[in-house]
């Protein structure tokens, strides 16, 4: 279940399961032509769009973004210069080759309910579109393993496999949802009054909305405890809006409305002391760049090589000193009512350039998001591989042995060490409904063998379910003679690891994903040779859990299988290589 602490820390992926269909439907959809813009701006009054009467007013919060309007602003003249440049025909082309049509996005929405009872964030998206489409279309080509029921009137297509759920309230908006959570919040009326009615209500006037309900947010005890304490009156709005408007110019908007004038009185005191705080910390940064560039012992004509950190010194100083020009403004933040609000303008010529560099910008910045996408995944399978020996020495600590495959009475594997621990990484209600005289694929073990649980799941495994239905991992023991998932042992124990626990491999990440309920490691043979090993997303390298309980990441180009195979063994006496 989705905790308040793994959404405020960054561990939220729900919204990434919910927004399926949106990414499917938008990826290729944000960049359109002119010529199949039909939406206009709201009025101020206006009735709500079908969208935003979908918002709960007492949601926790939203995101609005209208993408037509955003697409036809003369700001983005030039981006939409270098998106014709394909021709007519490409355009075409990708018009009939996806359902609803790209050019027809309109709109889109995601907003955040919390569960009446358990107050855990639940995610919601709705697409626009401009132009009618047909539900059963998208519904066979993005949901074709889904089942049909019944909420609220309305007819709910839901893939268990994929962890959506889809409604469509007419043939141009798309409502999705996690199963279970679409269903009960079809079945209630939308809410029309609650704190962010305001918001929404400027969401139909603005192209870009951005709303939270911060008061109604259940924050866990000490989660802000690391911020500075001048920064705590800041902390007490009760909501939070930003917005964009393009007009003659494009403005930016935060208001955070607070309880009562004496809140947002400290409010405004705590914000202006951060300015200040602010702007000293630029003065230390901007002495730096110029100590570098004024430096009088540096000789002329300076080498080459040096221009780059030259002109990013000059850049730097010029980017430093608007931005403290920025925070010296006092009319930085205004007061309205018991409201703060920052508003600036953003330079037309900055947004301009954006078709101008798009073309060289997107070659350059791909190879850098997918190292930033790489390094974040191999962070997050890191974790979970310190989450799973963090289970093995609780489950140690409780039973005076490490946990091994569960056998029958013949001594046949039959279900994985990995269900074994599964109380130990918060599961227990998973781990109940295991019968453990039963194989894992048993009638009553399937169920509960095809559920997906993030820790056993590599972030970088392509399908989290067989084709079969099974819930799949990549996380390993490393087990065969002399090693810690011996299965000639029982009772192993950390006494049994003479070569030290910091030296020893117990739980690898990599080879093709199996079923985590299912009896199967990683199966070592001291005699043969190692099979080519590399975590999912890599290549020739992989994550290694040690005994300790860290988390290594073994490069096999740069380390010998004799040094391998010394650190798979518990036992060997071996000293590992200077390349390990």
């Amino acid at each position: 279940m989705l905790s308040w602490t793994g959404f405020l820390t960054g561990r939220w992926r729900t919204l990434a399961a919910v927004a399926v269909l949106v990414a499917l439907m938008t990826a290729v959809g944000v960049v359109r032509t002119d010529r199949e813009i039909v939406a206009q701006p709201a009025a101020a009054g206006a009735p709500l769009g079908a969208d935003l009467a979908l918002v709960p007013a007492d949601a926790a919060g939203f995101v609005h973004i209208r993408l037509a309007d955003l697409w036809k602003n003369e700001m983005f003249a030039g981006l939409r210069k270098t998106w014709e440049r394909a021709g007519e025909k490409a355009l075409s082309t990708l018009d009939k080759q996806f359902v609803p049509s790209p050019s027809s996005l309109d709109r889109a929405t995601v907003f955040v309910r919390l569960d009446a009872r358990s107050q855990e964030p639940q995610v919601f998206g709705v697409i626009a579109f401009s132009a009618p489409f047909e539900p059963a279309q998208i519904v066979k080509a993005y949901l074709p393993n889904s089942q049909k029921s019944q909420s609220g009137g309305k007819t709910v297509y839901t893939d268990k496999q994929m962890g959506i759920a889809a409604t469509f309230p007419d043939d141009r908006h798309v409502l999705i949802g996690k199963p279970g959570a679409l269903e009960a919040y079809l079945a209630r009326p939308v809410a029309k009054d609650g704190p962010l009615s305001g918001a929404i209500k400027l969401a139909g006037t603005r192209p870009v909305v951005v709303a939270a309900n911060i008061a109604a947010l259940p924050i866990p005890p000490g989660a802000l405890d690391g911020l500075p304490e001048e920064s705590r009156p800041i902390l007490k709005a009760q909501q939070l809006v930003i917005s964009l408007d393009l007009g003659q110019e494009a403005r930016l908007e935060v208001r955070a409305a607070y309880a009562d004038a004496t809140a947002a009185g400290d409010a405004d005191k705590a914000v202006r002391a951060l300015a200040d705080r602010g702007r000293k910390e630029l003065a230390k940064l901007t002495k730096e760049l110029e100590d570098k560039l004024f430096n009088p012992m540096i000789k002329t004509p300076r080498p080459a090589e040096d221009l780059p950190e030259a002109l990013g010194a000059v850049f730097g100083l010029g980017s430093l000193g608007q931005l403290d020009d920025l925070l010296a403004n006092p009319k930085l933040i205004a007061r309205d009512g018991t409201d703060l609000v920052f508003a600036t303008t953003i330079p037309k010529e900055l947004i301009g350039s954006t078709g101008a560099f798009a073309a060289v910008g997107v070659g350059l910045l791909l190879p850098a998001v997918r190292t930033v996408r790489s390094s974040a995944a191999r962070v997050s399978s890191q974790n979970n591989l310190k989450q799973i020996g963090l289970a093995i020495h609780n489950y140690h600590d409780t039973f005076g042995r490490f946990p091994a495959d569960i056998t029958d009475k013949t001594g046949k594997p039959i279900l994985s060490w990995r269900v074994a621990i599964l109380p130990f990484i918060e599961q227990n209600n998973l781990y109940n409904g295991f019968k453990m005289d039963e194989p894992w694929d048993s009638p009553n073990n399937k169920k509960f063998s095809s559920a997906i649980i993030k820790t056993y799941l590599s972030p970088n495994e392509i399908a989290p379910i067989a084709k079969d239905g099974y819930g799949l991992t990549s996380y390993k023991g490393v087990s065969g003679p002399g090693t810690v998932f011996d299965p000639t042992v029982k009772n192993m124990t950390f006494i049994n690891i003479t070569d030290g626990t910091s030296n020893t491999v117990m739980v690898i990440e990599a080879g093709d994903p199996i079923p985590w309920a299912k009896p199967g490691d990683f199966l070592f043979d001291p005699k043969k040779a190692l099979p080519k090993l590399a975590s999912p997303g890599m290549v020739d390298m992989f994550n290694a859990l040690m005994c300790d309980g860290s988390v290594r990441l073994i490069d096999t180009k740069k380390t010998s299988e004799k040094t391998l195979k010394a650190a798979f063994t518990r036992a060997g006496g071996e000293v590992l290589g200077p390349d390990w």
